[in-house]
């Protein structure tokens, strides 16, 4: 027994004590960045709680710098505490910012083993700053929001899962390039309000964002199928309005490339199963209506897809990733550096056939 007390003695003086802990009272705990400016000329923008009992109520700090490190030390010169981002969820970029060079400013975000790479990374209309000046309360703490708020659209299939890792590695692909979410603020509220998808061409914002239709289908095409996806139009029947809204069950993508030369053609064919969620007139037990629904539906949806990759061509955004298919199954038609020029000549060709799987509970 004595012997078994003097080995527990002698092992404990091995073992190593919490050395890196971090107390959260002598911590300003910064769960918001918002970012303005470019390298050579920043202001960062940091959110923390004001309040232990109540997480709603918080702070904004803000410092100026030639970097984003420098910045984050001026800001950390107006606080009793030491800022800390072990908790951040979310990176705000103003899009003039971002048309810059987005790596230079989220590098400093990289190189610390504290900050979480799960962060979202979101381009803002306008000023950074007033993402986080919200004239209107908010129900809970402003990075818990801001990332709820983020990944209800990427559940709903309208964006892609983003990250500070996946914006990192997607920043340098070849094949492939980065969306992310695009935000703006209410005219009456000035609460933030999804806009689309910004695209990328390399590290740097084109200036060009999708619709939140159009991000779906690039979403869509790019990623697949999250959670889910409701869509709705609008269909002329009758001479009347007619509301029409589905869910798609399933988004089933084939892709054929074709080239004479330099000409390259993709082709796809889309199979999408859908249920009804509204549609008035009713009536789709007869096969003559639901496959007038089916045309509507499938005319919509090409028009929509052929307006997001004219986009993004125009762009010279692959948020698709049609690049990567290049490359991997048709190497000869793929060149080194010059893919970009390739890309914004391409046509791009859609054929979607929808099947109406379910028409809802009324028969």
């Amino acid at each position: 027994m004595y012997k078994m007390i003097f080995f527990l003695l002698i092992s404990s003086l091995f073992l190593s004590g919490c050395w890196d802990q971090r107390l959260y009272k002598d911590l300003s705990v910064i769960s918001v960045v918002g970012i303005d400016g470019y390298t050579g000329d920043i202001r960062g923008y940091y959110a923390y709680p004001s309040s232990s009992s109540d997480p709603t109520k918080y702070i904004v700090l803000e410092g100026i710098g030639k970097t984003m490190r420098e910045a984050r030390i001026n800001a950390n010169k107006k606080t009793e505490q030491t800022m800390d981002t072990a908790e951040l969820t979310t990176v705000l970029v103003s899009e003039e910012s971002a048309k810059k060079d987005l790596y230079d400013l989220l590098d400093v975000y990289y190189r610390s083993a504290q900050n979480p790479m799960t962060a979202k990374v979101v381009i803002t209309r306008g000023s950074s700053k007033k993402f986080l000046e919200l004239k209107e309360s908010i129900p809970k703490e402003i990075g818990e929001y801001y990332f709820d708020f983020i990944e209800s659209f990427e559940q709903a299939t309208i964006y892609p899962t983003t990250s500070l890792q996946l914006a990192a590695t997607g920043m340098f692909s070849e094949g492939r390039d980065i969306g992310l979410p695009y935000l703006k603020t209410n005219g009456d509220t000035e609460l933030p309000q999804a806009e689309g998808m910004a695209l990328f061409s390399g590290k740097k914002y084109t200036g060009v964002h999708l619709s939140l239709r159009e991000s779906t289908f690039a979403t869509l095409f790019g990623f697949g199928k999250s959670k889910i996806v409701e869509l709705a139009y609008l269909m002329d029947k009758n001479e009347r309005k007619t509301s029409v809204g589905f869910n798609v069950l399933n988004f089933k993508k084939k892709m054929k490339i074709t080239h004479d030369g330099d000409h390259i053609k993709v082709q796809y064919k889309i199979d999408m199963p859908i249920i009804m969620t509204e549609y008035p007139p009713d009536h789709l037990n007869r096969k003559k209506e639901r496959e007038q629904l089916e045309k509507f539906i499938e005319g919509r949806i090409e028009s929509d897809i052929a307006r997001m990759f004219k986009k993004c061509q125009e762009a010279s955004s692959d948020v698709v990733g049609i690049g990567e298919d290049i490359r991997a199954y048709h190497p000869q038609l793929w060149r080194e550096g010059k893919w970009k020029e390739v890309y914004k000549d391409i046509k791009i060709e859609t054929k979607v056939n929808v099947n109406l799987v379910r028409s809802g509970s009324i028969r």
